[in-house]
């Protein structure tokens, strides 16, 4: 029994000068794939470092063991940081209750 997997189709739209487009379409015609096949790898590949950079903490030795100096002793709560924290509670958790 095969099942078939069902693959919705969107389309992506860009308006571009026919300068560009004859740039891309090379570069697609180098690489040896189809001008949409190009942009679709190419715009994964840009998506994707953009979001590595967005939601990767990248830290010198010595912020490293700052940080884990800091969470294995970690300071005692202010006046602050306890305001922020039901600050937190009363915006960000209002729908758990």
């Amino acid at each position: 029994m095969t099942s078939k997997t069902q693959r919705k189709e969107t389309r992506l739209i860009a308006r571009t000068s026919t300068e560009i487009q004859q740039i891309i379409q090379r570069a697609a015609n180098y690489s040896g794939t189809s001008l949409s096949q190009f942009l679709i790898e190419s715009a994964m590949e840009k998506a994707r470092n953009v979001i590595e950079q967005s939601e990767t903490l990248h830290l010198s030795m010595m912020g490293t063991d700052t940080l884990f100096t800091a969470l294995d002793n970690p300071p005692k709560a202010n006046k602050k940081l306890l305001k922020a924290a039901q600050h937190y509670s009363d915006t960000v958790n209002v729908h758990n209750n």
